[in-house]
């Protein structure tokens, strides 16, 4: 008798997935039950970064007197200057402010001023980032390169725009104010020339030394202008912003806790006979009073907030090498650690004080991350062109060597194996002797994360094998290796629904740090360390210390990238990453532990050995005749 064939399901897992995968960041936020009216404010406030970076902002807001109040946030649009040229400005901002002191120019960032600033509800938000991403077509039509010219009176030292691009612009400028307009949002066009401000509103006798600094910049400097959009918290139009250099715990009920690296906002007028003022916390938006002595002034566009950047031009490959997507020094605070988490990791070395004076709590233990590189590869083994001999113009998959693996992981094409090549059957072995070592050395692991290539997600299932995890693997883009090797575009990995029909045992839900379509293929090595660290501060931030240990998978060079600047190091340079490649072998072991009573982490000995074995060349019977 024949069986009965299986009924489709009307609702299919991959739906389920697509559907909590398409959940908007403020649905989720309702879901976790916060207000709306407070939902709308963090994520304009975060500019829309995500679930966690919002559910961040909320908590540590919580003692916000302003919480609550239905103030819209003031937009603006900007073009700003990437590459050389910026650097070159950066450096005069920084030598006039040294050698003359603070003027009006050291209030902001490079750039030029696109229009006034103009108000917007939270809930608006989407529309505007929606606008500006219409426009993205409109600035490929650039005419040309942006000149500059040096500009220079009493008072005022700047680089003015020549040529046609004021026209251009302000017709990009007011295509975007019509579009916003249809939601009841007002903003005025360009009514000024086109210019960059490099002093302003300075003592007189500072013009001849200022303009001496000013001429030293290279004009014909390479550049790659964005077209972008920021906000700022409207009580920022009247304040005086200062960086908090050293932290303060508040003795008095009315002093402000001060978070070294946190920014203060004050009101202007106030006198203050022994060096205190009332300011507002930008982390948390708490009010109190607070020493000058432990600030210092700084450019009040480091706390706004970035919400879109366009390429002016279609020239995205330039000829130094600048290319689209880092915001660089015009977006600092979201482009290091999630700023927000300074206020948790305060409380935690607090409470971690506190246990320590009251010698309680003497069970808890120090978590540790582990990164470790994945297993023997086939490419690797059997040269670039081991697809050719394994696969035939159909596809089907014969193996010539029996490290080639026993059954082929299913996906749309063959070709995409070239540049996702998956472990060898040694590779597996490599990788289930490692969670087999990690297992009988009590290593406690909850999280485990790896990177979207093949052999890392195939590495990460045969340690949770061989250890005897329950735990899900959560595929996590921002693992992948430096992204210079693979210019002009990434592989094409496999999704998590692909994963799971071939038996992967991936967590269908995660939503990754950073998505696959925002890698930038053109990064530098610097950068590559920077989105690993990232990722790294976020993990151990995301995963509560008594949770358990976490592992990453990833790549040769992911041991360094991960740990290096958690460890409190700064990147290495280009050649010394690449001299440093050569000493990571399969399934490599790195460790970094956190310290209870400073909360840093340090490099440790790995809790197991290393795994060390002999080559073997293929062999041909021929050689008997």
């Amino acid at each position: 008798m024949a069986e009965a064939p299986i009924p489709p399901r009307i609702i299919t897992r991959n739906d389920s997935i697509k559907r909590q995968a398409d959940r908007s960041s403020l649905d989720t936020l309702l879901q976790m039950g916060f207000p709306e009216q407070r939902c709308l404010k963090a994520l304009a406030a975060t500019g829309d970064r995500g679930v966690q970076l919002a559910s961040d902002w909320l908590l540590s807001h919580v003692n916000d007197p302003a919480l609550d109040e239905d103030v819209p946030r003031e937009y603006i649009l900007y073009l700003c200057p990437v590459g050389p040229l910026q650097s070159q400005l950066t450096a005069f901002w920084e030598k006039s402010l040294a050698a003359t002191g603070w003027n009006n120019a050291h209030n902001y960032f490079p750039h030029m001023t696109l229009c006034s600033f103009f108000k917007a509800e939270d809930k608006k938000l989407s529309l505007l980032t929606r606008s500006l991403e219409v426009l993205d077509e409109h600035l490929t039509k650039a005419p040309g390169k942006l000149q500059l010219d040096f500009f220079s009176q009493k008072g005022f030292i700047g680089l003015m725009v020549a040529g046609s691009y004021h026209d251009f612009l302000d017709k990009v400028v007011s295509e975007f104010a019509s579009m916003v307009k249809s939601a009841g949002v007002k903003m005025e066009g360009m009514k000024k020339n086109l210019h960059i401000t490099l002093a302003h509103q300075y003592p007189v006798e500072h013009h001849q030394q200022l303009e001496k600094l000013a001429r030293e910049i290279n004009l014909k400097s390479d550049v790659r202008w964005d077209f972008r959009l920021y906000s700022r918290d409207p009580r920022l139009a009247k304040a005086e912003v200062r960086k908090v250099v050293k932290s303060y715990k508040p003795v008095l009920e009315d002093e402000l806790d001060m978070i070294e690296g946190d920014y203060v906002f004050l009101m202007p007028g106030q006198n203050s006979p022994d060096g205190w003022y009332s300011g507002t916390s930008w982390l948390t938006g708490s009010v109190g009073m607070f020493p000058e002595i432990f600030t210092q002034r700084t450019a009040e566009t480091w706390i706004w907030t970035l919400h879109r950047s366009l390429p002016l031009s279609d020239e995205r490959l330039m000829a130094n090498g600048i290319t689209g997507g880092s915001e660089g020094d015009y977006d600092n605070l979201w482009g290091t650690e999630d700023v927000y988490a300074k206020v948790v990791k305060k409380k935690k070395c607090q409470d971690t004080a506190a246990v320590a004076a009251g010698g309680e709590d003497k069970k808890r233990k120090a978590r540790s991350l582990l990164v470790m590189r994945h297993g023997e590869r086939c490419d690797f083994v059997f040269s670039r062109n081991w697809c050719e001999k394994c696969f035939d113009g159909r596809g089907k998959y014969t193996r010539f060597n029996l490290n080639l693996p026993r059954v082929m992981v299913k996906r749309k094409s063959h070709t995409d194996f070239q540049r996702d090549a998956p472990l060898t059957e040694v590779g597996r072995c490599q990788a289930r002797l490692t969670g087999e070592a990690l297992k009988e050395a009590n290593v406690n692991i909850s999280q485990v994360y790896a990177s979207p290539a093949l052999r890392c997600v195939q590495t990460a299932q045969e340690v949770i094998r061989g250890a005897g995890l329950t735990c899900k693997i959560c595929v996590e883009p921002t693992i992948f290796e430096w992204c210079g090797w693979y210019k002009p575009s990434l592989p094409n990995w496999l999704t998590a629904e692909q994963l799971l029909e071939n038996g992967f045992s991936v967590d269908p839900t995660y939503t990754p740090f950073v998505s696959a379509r925002n890698m930038n293929v053109h990064e530098t090595v610097e950068e590559y360390y920077n989105r690993c660290a990232s990722l790294s501060r976020h993990v151990i931030r995301k995963h509560d210390a008594d949770a358990g240990n976490v592992l990453i998978v990833g790549h040769a060079g992911s041991l360094d990238v991960c740990l290096r600047q958690l460890c409190g190091k700064s990147p290495r340079s280009s050649q010394e990453f690449h001299e440093i490649l050569s000493h990571f072998p399969y399934c490599c072991l790195a460790v970094a532990t956190e310290d209870l009573a400073t909360q840093r982490w340090a490099l440790k000995e790995p809790p197991i050995p290393s795994l060390s074995h002999g080559a073997s060349k293929a062999f041909s019977w021929k050689v008997l005749q």
